[in-house]
């Protein structure tokens, strides 16, 4: 999506993007941990970014998607890496992006990272950790 100049505003930088971010998806600290995370009604997933980093930039409109269609069922939060050093380390977190699932507290299901997390595979991984069905294959026509 390009202004009338020509150039190109980054993902990160979309207000449409900024807004989806705001309504469905919060930022925690480790003081937070235990009360946003711990004690959580709903399962919780944490994104675990780093300032400045490309993949991460690229990975934020996806992580709010997937927030936005699952919102009335999880929590879905992100802590910065290197701000909240401790706490990554607590969670054998060394890779930013790294997505934790978490439910009660304890991790639930395989957690993803690296440079190109697909939204698709996210989604995927909430809906096992939410217990939900996967859409059944379409049936092949007949001939």
């Amino acid at each position: 999506m390009g202004n009338r100049f020509n150039v190109r505003i980054p993902v990160s930088e979309d207000p449409a993007v900024k807004a989806v971010e705001a309504l469905h998806v919060g930022e925690i600290t480790e003081k937070d941990y235990e009360t946003q995370v711990v004690a959580a009604a709903l399962p919780v997933v944490l994104d675990f970014y780093g300032k400045g980093s490309a993949a991460c930039e690229t990975f934020g409109p996806r992580f709010a998607a997937v927030a936005a269609k699952f919102a009335s069922k999880a929590r879905f939060l992100k802590v910065s890496r290197s701000e909240n050093a401790q706490l990554a380390e607590r969670l054998g977190v060394t890779a930013s992006p790294t997505v934790v699932f978490l439910e009660g507290g304890k991790e639930k299901g395989e957690r993803l990272s690296g440079e190109d997390i697909k939204r698709t595979e996210l989604k995927a991984r909430v809906e096992a950790m939410l217990g939900v069905a996967a859409a059944p294959a379409a049936a092949p026509a007949a001939t």
